[in-house]
């Protein structure tokens, strides 16, 4: 198992990266969610706005 982690003596720097890696796309997702959340918030005000127009 430890020569798996070890890769060859790679594994100083294949793991930093992986974990990186998952940090970013982790951090990707959250930052997606909160612009969706936010658009479909604007959208609701929009639709609101332009039926309280049309009455």
């Amino acid at each position: 198992m430890n020569e798996f982690f070890d890769m060859g003596g790679h594994g100083i720097y294949i793991w930093p990266c992986y974990g990186l890696a998952a940090v970013l796309l982790i951090a990707l997702l959250l930052t997606s969610m909160r612009s969706l959340a936010k658009s479909k918030k604007d959208l609701s005000i929009m639709e609101q706005i332009k039926e309280a127009d049309a009455s």
